[in-house]
């Protein structure tokens, strides 16, 4: 293709004052690729399949990740550092203690909802712990334990990074701090 379209977006920029133009995304062009990339991938088997005309025709990819047969799908480092970064995010906007928003945050936080719904879609599963009972056994890497008065058994006092799956794989384990039981004297 060309760069036709873009030549276009900027010719229509210059019909608006300096002061209402667009400016120029604030990410750098690694991420603007890597998200060019990923929406490529996802329409393409949607796009082979409306050509060809038959759905399910065994020729989609067999690596559940939305890439195409024989394509890498999108980096998994890059996609736990954005799931990280929208939890966190979504844990500022939140009042503490529970899951509404804070009143000035809540028009951004109905934007932060629709995008991580689309990486729901797309794959990626966010988990807090926070308040969970904790156990041995449990795929987390706990950073401290913490005894905490009026805790009767162990649970999860505070995430420090989510644990996120991509297609029910994990490609992030959490962080935690576990709030534990006071030895008794």
């Amino acid at each position: 293709m060309s760069a036709f379209p873009e030549v276009l977006a900027g010719l229509r920029q210059l019909r608006f004052p300096a002061p209402l133009r667009i400016a120029e995304a604030p990410w750098p062009p690694t991420w603007e690729r890597a998200l060019a990339d990923a929406l490529a991938a996802r329409a393409a088997p949607e796009a082979a399949a409306a050509t060809a005309g038959v759905a399910g025709s065994g020729h989609e990819a067999a690596s559940g990740s939305g890439a195409p047969a024989g394509e890498p799908g999108p980096d998994p480092a890059w996609l736990s550092d954005l799931g990280t970064g929208l939890w966190r995010l979504k844990q500022r906007m939140l009042e503490p203690g529970t899951d509404r928003p804070l009143d000035e945050m809540r028009r951004a936080y109905r934007h932060l909802e629709s995008v991580m719904d689309v990486a729901r879609e797309a794959g990626l599963e966010i988990q807090d712990h926070t308040g969970a009972p904790f156990h041995s056994g449990m795929a987390l890497q706990v950073l401290a334990f913490q005894p905490t008065p009026g805790v009767q058994r162990e649970k999860v006092e505070e995430t420090i990074k989510p644990t996120i799956y991509l297609n029910g794989t994990m490609i992030q384990m959490g962080e935690v701090i576990v709030a534990t039981p006071e030895a008794s004297p």
